[in-house]
């Protein structure tokens, strides 16, 4: 055998070799490499979520990362289960239609399961349980008794759960519905509503940062509002996988490390203590 004809064979071993560690390394994507998507995700292989991008401490940008009690929560899931994350930011408002319309696998936005958001989405098993709070002006004159709203400029995102509740509880204020909590805060600041209706940890982030001139005037428990992450109807699959995950995540303590980290002076439910 001439040295010319073993110098192509060893190149050819090679070339083989390096195809079918190329084989192996899609293979071993799953279902990158055209495999089978047994959680019926949109694109095989990833969880696409949709959330906000300014409701610290949920879900928020910082230093140009998404990060936040929702994202962290998301991402553990998908990690359980063997997937990457590819996260989408939109308006409140859009994200049940989104999942519904099958853009998104799933949205991650501290979004209550009620009995009207069932009708379009499915929800996971709940991770959350939280409080609601007026973030008023404190020149407004709004104090504790909820009669004090009575003919004031009330803001609520459109679509939320308190867009709900005020609508069925706060009936003596005037709602004006803003798409982001930023955009409603803005018009608190510059007195053109009274004040704002929306998460108590993020109303204590806006009164913190308003000197002195934004107060949490009333606070309202909702346990009956428990926080899921929505999912398309019909994806039995997905919602099954999702659940377990979730299941797990509190069952081993991780719930506790990431609820901590966003809700230090929160009380913690029973049902999400760790039993493992």
């Amino acid at each position: 055998m001439t040295r010319r004809t073993i110098t192509r064979l060893t190149a050819t071993v090679a070339a083989i070799a390096a195809l079918g560690l190329a084989v192996t390394g899609c293979a071993a994507g799953g279902a990158s490499a055209g495999g089978s998507n047994e959680l019926g995700t949109i694109s095989a292989g990833t969880l696409r979520i949709g959330t906000t991008g300014d409701t610290k401490p949920y879900a928020y940008t910082q230093d140009g990362e998404l990060q936040g009690f929702d994202v962290e929560m998301a991402k553990e899931v998908a990690k359980r289960l063997g997937l990457k994350t590819e996260f989408v930011t939109q308006e409140f408002s859009a994200l049940l239609p989104a999942v519904a319309n099958g853009q998104l696998d799933m949205a991650a936005a501290s979004i209550s399961d009620t009995t009207e958001r069932e009708k379009t989405v499915d929800f996971s098993e709940h991770y959350f349980i939280g409080y609601i709070s007026v973030l008023a002006s404190t020149k407004s004159g709004i104090t504790d008794d909820e009669s004090s709203l009575k003919g004031k400029r009330l803001g609520i995102v459109q679509g939320t759960i308190q867009d709900s509740y005020a609508q069925e509880n706060f009936t003596g204020a005037e709602l004006v519905r803003f798409p982001d909590n930023n955009s409603a805060v803005a018009a608190l600041n510059s007195g053109t509503i009274d004040a704002h209706f929306l998460d108590f940890p993020v109303a204590e982030d806006y009164a913190a940062a308003s000197n002195g001139t934004q107060k949490i005037a009333i606070n309202v428990a909702v346990p009956e509002f428990p926080v899921g992450f929505p999912i398309k109807k019909g994806n039995d699959a997905l919602k099954k996988a999702v659940d377990d995950a979730v299941k797990d995540i509190v069952a081993d303590g991780t719930w506790l490390e990431i609820d901590q980290k966003y809700f230090p002076d929160q009380p913690v439910p029973d049902e999400f203590q760790p039993t493992k």
